[in-house]
């Protein structure tokens, strides 16, 4: 949850500056895809680290390095120096999430499965809302955003510290895979054949995030509201996202989940859909944003539910794999798309080009079967 803070305090902090300096929306949206596409290079090299370091030795090294990076990049007064430093952030959240993802599916029993990614999820994104609740509380100028994320971040080594002795050494099955195999079994292309609705409601779900992490405050601004009241905004759909996630699993865990996950679809593209008839009003907006967030989370939290129930083992750790590079792939295009689009057709462009993204997922999921698992490891 604490270093959940620090990112979703960074994406909309670093978008704010840049849009205060003239920047057009699609070179912001550039500039933030270096998250995603640091953790698109990085996924892959998960499994062979945790099986040399060991996973709290990675977590513990990626959160001083993402700290690290975002205090460089308030010490620097160049965007393109950003860059780099951003791809460093998404290669250390992409090894964060795959250590915790795995530890959480790995532990919990079947019949409560989708309960307990629902409380997991909750956890994640309530650290997401903290980042911008700061954010509105603190401003955008000097280093004081860069402090508080800074903070959240250190903040996050401490439970881990005292608690190692507690903590799983090691995914099950990672220390009897040889490198070669693991960088194999993390094959993006390898999960995509084996499981595509799981790899497409990543692949959405990282889209929408990062989207909105970078891009909801630019469009409540284009739009005439305040950049509070646009930090209200992404506040607001990020308590949907957090509130929403248990209710998510519960069900998960009594009905079939393909029917939730089309639902979710059709219902992520109907709130944004909704998002320029509600702008003008903030207290709606603010509901708009509620559920959209609730629902596009939750896709998320499917996907972790139906990867725990077909894979275990080894094959486990290689899905959370192939999940953080889609989610790097996900925010990759998804910034520069949406932020194009706003570029090309005004901020309408966000919501319009976020439905499309979920209509195509319900489709998908219209259309898809899933094959059978290759095995669980």
């Amino acid at each position: 949850m604490l270093f959940t803070a620090l990112q979703g305090l960074t994406y909309p902090l670093l978008s704010l500056l840049l849009h205060a300096r003239g920047v057009p929306e699609g070179w912001i949206g550039i500039n933030a895809a270096m998250m995603p596409l640091g953790m698109v290079a990085a996924a892959p090299l998960a499994h062979p680290l945790v099986a040399r370091l060991g996973p709290l030795t990675l977590l513990l090294a990626s959160i001083l390095t993402a700290v690290a990076s975002l205090l460089a990049i308030g010490a620097l007064d160049n965007a393109t120096a950003w860059m780099p430093l951003r791809f460093v952030t998404g290669a250390c959240l992409a090894w964060v999430f795959i250590v915790c993802d795995t530890w959480v599916n790995e532990l919990a029993a079947e019949r409560v499965r989708g309960r307990v990614l629902g409380l997991y999820s909750m956890s994640t994104s309530a650290g997401f809302a903290l980042g911008p609740l700061l954010l509105a509380a603190i401003g955008t100028r000097g280093w004081m955003p860069f402090a508080a994320g800074a903070t959240c971040g250190l903040a996050a080594v401490l439970p881990l510290w005292l608690n190692r002795r507690a903590l799983p050494g090691r995914p099950v099955a990672s220390a009897h895979v040889s490198t070669a195999q693991a960088i194999e079994d993390a094959s993006l292309w390898r999960f995509v054949r084996a499981a595509p609705l799981l790899i497409a409601g990543a692949a959405a779900t990282a889209l929408a995030d990062q989207v909105a992490l970078s891009l909801l405050p630019i469009f409540c601004v284009r739009n005439g509201l305040s950049v509070r009241e646009g930090s209200v905004a992404l506040v607001s759909m990020i308590a949907g996202s957090t509130l929403m996630q248990y209710p998510m699993g519960w069900l998960a865990d009594r009905a079939p989940v393909r029917a939730i996950f089309m639902g979710g679809a059709l219902a992520t593209a109907l709130s944004a859909l909704a998002m320029p008839l509600a702008v003008r009003t903030p207290e709606l907006f603010w509901a708009v944003s509620f559920a959209w967030g609730g629902t596009y989370y939750g896709i998320f939290t499917l996907v972790l539910v139906m990867l725990g129930r077909r894979f275990s083992g080894a094959a486990l750790v290689s899905g959370n794999a192939a999940f953080a590079a889609t989610w790097g792939i996900g925010g990759l295009i998804g910034t520069p798309l949406a932020g194009g689009a706003m570029q090309r057709f005004g901020p309408n462009g966000f919501p319009a080009s976020l439905a499309a993204v979920f209509l195509a997922l319900a489709l998908g999921v219209a259309l898809t079967r899933e094959r059978a698992p290759p095995g669980r490891a």
